[in-house]
């Protein structure tokens, strides 16, 4: 039995990690909010310079072209990589789910599929620019088989009109297991009652499918759309190691937009807004997805 001089014991548990919560958490989000209306130049915040929406201005309107044009450029890319990664991932994962679910040693084909997920992404983007480099692996792939059309002389990521490309290859190869992960889960989950019914009805192999497997695994198909849209506009690490967002901004995103307004202009103000505009877009993009997909998760 709980007595009154101990039941504040489980709290005081609690307490260290609340503490902590609010002190890096809560208060690093209200100040970044609080400085997007600031003009700061990251040294002493007592030279910080208040300007309302100015920041905001500043891309979002035009009131500097330059920054303008870099905020909408790099807000499509973020929109092309999400939107690869949904239509290429998804119809992907969904055909390797139902081999998984139907071939022997799938537990070990899972371990294989997962491994991207707990490397190290660091290396493991290196590996990638290498592929990419002018005499790397898939320059000298098309060349052995006569493909000499599809090799780009500086290197995938050295050109202006293929580094994205390459970001993308990067994207939709990092999201697919996580992907086929929850597919595969949606599919085992799926009572197999429902089929037996289906086939003594005599319902077709596709209208199974159409009917029974697709809507089953909508709620699964509206995560997998959040999480990678969630993911495209936090995309940093893989266009930071590969390409720094070059060249010529030809693969810049928001998060290496960010990153070099803040860190490289000194400008932590802009960079803050230009942050928080990216995280209402997500939103509002995860928002649509679950009144598209019209199911609860």
């Amino acid at each position: 039995m709980i007595t009154t001089r101990n039941k504040w014991v489980p709290y005081l548990f609690l307490l260290p990690g609340v503490l902590l919560f609010l002190a890096v958490g809560v208060y690093s989000v209200g100040f970044s909010i609080l400085l997007s209306f600031y003009n700061w130049s990251g040294i002493d915040f007592s030279t910080a310079r208040f300007e309302g929406l100015a920041n905001f201005r500043q891309f979002l309107l035009g009131d500097d072209p330059i920054v303008t044009q870099n905020f909408y450029n790099s807000l499509l890319h973020n929109v092309l990589i999400g939107a690869a990664q949904v239509v290429i991932v998804i119809p992907i994962a969904i055909v390797l789910a139902f081999v998984l679910q139907n071939t022997k040693m799938a537990s070990l084909y899972r371990t294989v599929y997962f491994l991207p997920m707990i490397a190290s992404g660091v290396a493991i983007f290196y590996v990638w620019k290498g592929l990419f480099e002018p005499t790397g692996a898939f320059n000298s792939l098309f060349h052995a088989i006569g493909l000499d059309f599809l090799t780009v002389p500086g290197g995938m990521l050295g050109s202006s009109s293929t580094s994205l490309i390459g970001i993308i290859i990067t994207s939709i190869w990092g999201g697919l297991p996580g992907t086929l992960i929850l597919y595969y889960a949606g599919l085992t989950s799926i009572d197999p009652t429902l089929y037996e019914a289906a086939n003594v009805d005599g319902a077709s192999k596709l209208t199974m499918i159409t009917k029974i497997t697709w809507p089953l695994l909508k709620p699964i198909t509206l995560i997998a759309v959040i999480q990678m849209v969630n993911g495209a506009f936090q995309a940093f690490e893989n266009v930071f190691i590969m390409t720094g967002g070059g060249p010529s901004g030809s693969s810049e995103v928001i998060g290496t937009l960010v990153y070099r307004t803040a860190f490289l202009n000194n400008d932590y103000g802009l960079a803050s807004a230009i942050g928080w505009v990216s995280f209402l877009i997500t939103g509002a993009i995860a928002m649509f997805s679950i009144r598209s997909f019209k199911v609860d998760i």
